[in-house]
């Protein structure tokens, strides 16, 4: 037997969550009415109505008791409409067991705004969410309830302190006790992200990877006339011939035993590390964003040999200029940038690509005075250049000094 009491309320309140009566209100004498030729009530009006009627009209007249509804009927007591009581839809709500969305737009905004951060992704959408729903806009395309709001915004607030690289299933075992938790949530924490940060990585896997996030153990590939030690095994780097790789927990255990060259370059992209050929340099590919144990090889490299010139080698622009930016600020190492200056830009414009408006929002930001005549340049002639576009092998390289 169908439960008419449960369907006709149901409807009512779905009707009410469409109006301007569960929103801001209104002046206008509004109802929120279901007609009785809806088809919730079909039973009520078919060929076999006599099976039906009574017992909707012993549902309605139920309901009206209850102060859910008022039942019009026509001069022959026949059903016309039925109109929802709306001062009192917490009770229909609650007798549902139905989330009213009046009681959690307030829960959610008294959560927001005793809400505090100091990460600006987070206090950038606070702020756009905190004005969508004061002004009863829809955030279901950021998030689906306060409980799932408070999941990304700790995996954000989380995410955005790692130093070290750490796998997924790790991170999110440790943050929710739930291994796989972080990767059913993972799009919409980078669709928050990727909105309010100025970060303008469209891949998902490099964006995380930026947070220190990734799949699968990330490595650090170094080449040059350098000697290591790595678990008393000695490496002549000279003698490999190649790129060796060494991952994190590799690093931790390195000691460089001799340095034959005084320039270090590191390198943003791994296809420009590939190609690099200059025997003046150890040459290490950082994969973008550096994490402690990455920048601790660096120090170690420092240590041995004081004299030893740090360069980088990246991608010119907003995104380039801040690893570079932040390469200095967390190892304490004075590099300079190589390659990365408004004569390489020249050289290459058949290759160069248009700015976008965080681009231009965040070269504007720049506040590192040796890029001032790049980042000029960069805006005049609405430019940037990956670091894949420059033919290294070719070019005869320069570096600023």
């Amino acid at each position: 037997m169908k439960k008419y009491d449960i369907l006709i309320l149901n409807e009512l309140l779905n009707k009410y969550e469409h109006s301007k009566l569960s929103k801001e209100g209104s002046t206008r004498n509004l109802k929120i009415t279901i007609k009785s030729n809806h088809s919730i009530l079909k039973d009520y009006w078919s060929e076999e109505s006599y099976l039906f009627r009574d017992q909707i009209d012993m549902i309605l007249d139920a309901l009206v008791k209850q102060d859910f509804v008022a039942v019009k009927r026509n001069k022959d007591r026949e059903l016309e409409s039925i109109n929802l009581n709306v001062d009192i839809v917490s009770s229909i709500y609650k007798l549902l067991k139905r989330q009213n969305p009046e009681e959690e737009r307030t829960e959610i905004l008294q959560y927001l705004e005793s809400l505090e951060s100091t990460n600006n992704i987070i206090l950038n959408f606070i702020s756009n969410i905190i004005e969508k729903l004061k002004s009863f806009q829809s955030v279901l395309s950021y998030f689906e309830s306060l409980d799932s709001l408070k999941l990304y915004i700790t995996a954000i607030e989380t995410m955005s302190l790692l130093e070290e690289d750490t796998l997924k299933r790790n991170f999110s075992k440790k943050i929710f006790n739930d291994s796989k938790l972080f990767e059913r949530i993972e799009n919409k924490v980078l669709k928050i992200i990727k909105e309010f940060s100025e970060s303008d990585i469209e891949d998902n896997d490099e964006l995380l990877a930026e947070y220190h996030l990734v799949k699968t153990p990330t490595f650090a590939y170094i080449k040059g006339r350098l000697t290591i030690k790595v678990n008393s095994q000695l490496i002549d780097l000279s003698d490999f011939g190649h790129e060796l790789a060494l991952s994190s927990s590799a690093l931790l255990d390195l000691e460089i035993i001799n340095v034959k060259v005084k320039k270090v370059l590191t390198i943003e992209n791994l296809t420009t590390f590939v190609s690099f050929d200059n025997s003046d340099y150890v040459v290490i590919f950082l994969a973008g964003f550096h994490n402690s144990v990455k920048r601790a090889l660096l120090r170690k490299l420092n240590e041995h040999n004081k004299s030893i010139e740090f360069f980088h080698f990246g991608d010119i622009d907003a995104g380039g200029l801040l690893i570079f930016d932040d390469l200095v600020s967390k190892t304490g190492l004075a590099f300079k940038p190589y390659m990365m200056d408004v004569s390489t830009l020249e050289k290459y414009k058949d290759n160069w690509i248009n700015l976008t408006h965080n681009d231009k929002m965040r070269l504007q930001k720049n506040s590192n005075i040796d890029f001032n005549e790049l980042v000029k340049y960069m805006i005049e002639n609405n430019c940037k250049l990956e670091q894949e576009a420059i033919d290294i092998k070719t070019m005869q390289i320069e570096v600023i000094l």
